[in-house]
């Protein structure tokens, strides 16, 4: 049974891996997620002179995947760090048709490739996820011709800690800047741990439009704050 499942993803393989692309070429791509679906993120470094280890994690993990209800979305290369200790080089988008779906993968996976793990640690010198079950329908363009940037806060446990962030996304809206999409609760599994209170993409007109935006929220107190992680990304 196992050896007949195994061969039917590995069919599905080559045609997965030639349609699957990390990084949208397009100049604009619309991400749309019902209610109910799990937007995965993805923080990727990947280990040198590991193409061929790559190639091998799609053509077994990938198929299974995308049996259970996955689907690639466009992801970004990360250009900059300019806040925080996490440094990926690439900020990759998937969805997953439900959150029992995900977390049943997290099992099965290893039941079909019980090496899964140690393969992506081979490939992947950083490797960073969250999941977030969308709560309503969810829907957002990415334009390439824009400026974009991911912000992860970390708060502190305290009652004015929420009042923080709300400043924070109301001088977004002030300064002109449009929220893609703001993520919060999410499910970080271990040996993966990345789980900020707020993960925020932004999209600004143009990098200026963005510094402006950083000088202003410069005066906000930040006494809140136990961490911040922000990556510009392309």
């Amino acid at each position: 049974m196992k050896k007949s499942f195994l061969h039917m993803v590995l069919g599905l393989a080559i045609s997965l891996i030639s349609s699957h692309q990390i990084y949208s070429q397009s100049t604009t791509k619309t991400v749309a997620l019902k209610k109910g679906e799990v937007l995965d993120i993805l923080l990727l470094s990947q280990n040198p002179d590991t193409e061929a280890d790559l190639k091998s994690y799609f053509q077994t993990a990938f198929p299974v995947a995308k049996l259970m209800s996955y689907q690639p979305l466009p992801g970004f290369k990360i250009l900059e760090h300019t806040q925080g200790n996490h440094q990926p080089s690439s900020l990759i988008l998937g969805k997953w048709s439900d959150i029992k779906t995900r977390e049943a993968f997290l099992t099965q996976i290893l039941k079909e490739v019980p090496d899964f793990h140690e393969r992506r640690r081979k490939v992947w010198s950083y490797f960073g996820l969250g999941y977030f079950e969308t709560q309503e329908d969810l829907s957002f363009k990415i334009d390439r011709d824009k400026y974009h940037v991911a912000t992860a806060y970390w708060l502190k446990k305290e009652d004015d800690s929420a009042k923080f962030y709300e400043k924070w996304i109301k001088s977004i809206d002030t300064m002109g800047g449009e929220i893609l999409v703001s993520l919060e609760d999410g499910t970080s599994p271990f040996g993966y741990k990345y789980d900020p209170d707020y993960l925020v993409i932004t999209s600004w007109e143009d990098e200026g439009a963005f510094e402006a935006f950083r000088e202003e929220v410069s005066q906000m107190k930040t006494d809140n704050i136990q961490h911040v992680n922000e990556f510009i990304l392309e």
